[in-house]
């Protein structure tokens, strides 16, 4: 299946809204007296200072381990001098870094940290390897969201096939996602294989379930992106290698119907979009200071960020607010991966922190949120 990025972007909320998916829609009301947030502060360009020449990534997704640090996870990684990523060959890129981000105070931007290195030293490491089989130049494994349980660490990743002749931000083909495992003490991934023999758990016209994930004691709750509708599954920890054990919102409360019970099957049925208009990443945490679930993502090809609301984490959830837009930089824009990092949160939730990524300047960029 040939997924592209424009394609997700320029899709409406009505494409998913009057379907056969049920969705919150999107509200274009300016943030007024009734936004959620009472301030944003634009912090930077993050990780831009350190010891690998690493000067470009996407993604920044993060993890938090047991020793209380968070592992970051980055999508294709540049080193060294670039224009634009869009011009960037990635053959010999790596397709995925990590780094390690000790508890700190976010007020002034990310300070603390460490790239995962080769083992000289010299250059970052590639976390989530490649196959025998698979070509750096056709094929990218960029990682997502996950979990530790126990003495492991997972996270699902994405593999994507290049297109030739192809920008990669116009269109390349998406073909399912996976999933690794590490031990939290040395953090050396390997991929784990599907029931299939393949590395894929879902394949491309599947949600890509993974994108973020929730951990709770009994469940870990997994969101998948289609179509740029988001959909829920969950698993026990100790099951989430296990395709089968995983269960599917087939079912939950809107707005429109508050009363609909949550029903969870062994099947994905596509009735049960939780909300829609999100590029694939986003996050979906907790918050204790607001007593409710706090939904974050970048709207679709649009220069915006917004949040939603809902009081557990299957809905209802709010229309999307806008609560940031992104200065613009050139008409090529694309404004994509913000989400919260809840381990870094403040005043029992009051101050969250949000990454996103602007295709112009391709780094992971940092603004703080204050609640009412």
């Amino acid at each position: 299946m040939t997924i592209s990025r424009r394609f997700f972007l320029s899709l409406s909320t009505g494409a998913l809204a009057t379907g056969a998916w049920t969705a919150a829609k999107f509200a274009r009301a300016e943030p007024n007296e009734h936004s959620i947030a009472a301030s944003v502060r634009y912090l930077g360009k993050q990780f831009q200072e350190n010891a690998v020449n690493v000067t470009g990534c996407d993604g920044a997704t993060s993890i938090k381990l047991p020793s209380g640090d968070a592992l970051w996870l980055f999508g294709d990684t540049v080193e060294g001098p670039f224009t634009s990523i869009r011009t960037v060959d990635l053959k010999d890129k790596l397709s995925n870094t990590g780094a390690i981000v000790p508890t700190q105070d976010a007020t002034n931007g990310i300070k603390q940290f460490h790239f995962l290195t080769q083992t000289d030293g010299r250059r970052p490491r590639q976390i989530i390897p490649f196959a025998a089989d698979e070509d750096p130049a056709k094929q990218r494994l960029w990682p997502m969201s996950g979990a530790c349980v126990g003495k492991h660490v997972y996270v699902f990743y994405h593999r994507i096939t290049l297109i030739d002749g192809v920008n990669i931000f116009d269109n390349f083909q998406l073909d399912g996602m996976g999933l690794a495992r590490a031990n939290t003490d040395d953090l050396q991934f390997e991929r784990l294989k599907a029931p299939d023999g393949t590395y894929e758990l879902w394949k491309g016209s599947d949600p890509t379930y993974g994108v973020f994930v929730n951990q709770t004691a009994d469940y870990l709750y997994l969101w998948g992106n289609l179509l740029t509708g988001m959909f829920l599954a969950r698993t026990r920890p100790d099951e989430i290698e296990d395709l089968a054990s995983c269960e599917y919102l087939a079912a939950a409360p809107t707005y429109s119907n508050p009363n609909v019970e949550s029903r969870w099957s062994r099947h994905f049925e596509p009735a049960t979009c939780l909300f829609d208009s999100v590029p694939n990443e986003m996050s979906a945490a907790y918050n204790p200071y607001l007593g409710k679930y706090l939904a974050i993502h970048s709207f679709l090809r649009e220069n915006k960020i917004v949040v939603r609301t809902a009081p557990q984490l299957y809905g209802p959830w709010t229309d999307g607010q806008i609560i940031y837009r992104p200065q613009h930089i050139a008409d090529t824009d694309l404004i994509y991966a913000a989400k919260e990092h809840p381990e870094m949160a403040q005043q029992n939730g009051q101050r969250i922190y949000v990454t996103f990524i602007n295709s112009s300047t391709y780094i992971p960029e940092l603004i703080e949120v204050a609640l009412k």
